[in-house]
């Protein structure tokens, strides 16, 4: 299954890029507007690297079976007395 997301933050990284330039162009200087599309190009940038990166590790995950985990839960700590029967059964206020 092919992960659209990855895709999808590039595509909108290329076009606020893209209308940052224009406006850098059309303008002269760079204005406020400007500096606000290249942060926002820069936060998509990250996101879209984020998310190629992401969908290689989903893609080598393979589960583990049920009986392994259930033999990793049981500790030391199961094998303790019942505090009952060491004095513990008393509260304190």
């Amino acid at each position: 299954m092919v992960d659209t997301r990855p895709k999808v933050l590039s595509l909108a990284f290329a076009m606020l890029a893209t209308a940052s330039v224009l406006l850098i162009a059309n303008e002269g200087t760079v204005s406020a507007n400007a500096w606000g599309l290249l942060a926002l190009s820069g936060v998509f940038a990250a996101a879209a690297v984020m998310g190629f990166f992401q969908a290689d590790e989903t893609e080598n995950f393979e589960p583990k079976k049920q009986t392994d985990i259930q033999d990793a839960v049981k500790t030391e700590a199961q094998n303790l007395p019942e505090p009952s029967e060491s004095g513990f059964d008393i509260p304190v206020i």
